[in-house]
């Protein structure tokens, strides 16, 4: 296996990791049929969406392979109100999203091994949980999830897509 590791990713690397977000989101579309990110956002929307977030690059042998980001905030098209999405509502949570790989790069272990680090990183921040959602047309990425931890709490209808929200108390 590749040696993985994960940096703090610079606002000039911004476009390159909206790339990888676009050709990962080509990738479902094209191999699985999930438009949920075909086209992905133009590059101006991917480094609005990464303002006030920690993003980073995850790197496999000091190759920049993929990205994600953590935040306190929730995204803006949550509910006010997500009680019916989240089982503990009022537990201090950080925000995973973002997240991609390259094609080339995946079920390579790099996603189980970024979602440690994330896990890692959050409890080292002092929060007590994480929340993020995933396309719920996505039989295998919902799989993958559950089976690094996360527990399915509810489909949030956003229009354009279905999500299922996803938790993990530590």
């Amino acid at each position: 296996m590749a040696v993985l590791s994960l940096q703090s990713a610079t606002a000039e690397q911004y476009t390159t990791l909206h790339g990888i977000m676009a050709l990962a989101g080509e990738h479902m579309h094209r191999v699985l049929g999930l438009s949920h990110w075909y086209p992905f956002p133009a590059s101006d929307w991917f480094v609005k969406h990464c303002e006030g977030k920690e993003v980073f690059g995850i790197y496999a042998d000091n190759i920049l392979v993929g990205t994600f980001n953590i935040s306190t905030q929730p995204e803006p098209y949550y509910l006010e109100d997500m009680s019916d999405y989240w089982s503990c509502v009022d537990v201090p949570s950080m925000y995973f999203s973002a997240f991609g790989i390259l094609p080339a790069y995946q079920q390579q272990g790099i996603g189980s091994w970024t979602m440690a680090q994330v896990d890692k990183m959050i409890q080292e921040r002092g929060f007590e949980q994480v929340r993020f959602d995933a396309v719920n047309t996505h039989p295998k990425l919902k799989g993958f999830y559950l089976k690094n931890g996360y527990q399915a709490c509810g489909v949030l209808d956003l229009g354009h897509a279905q999500v299922m929200c996803f938790e993990k108390r530590f």
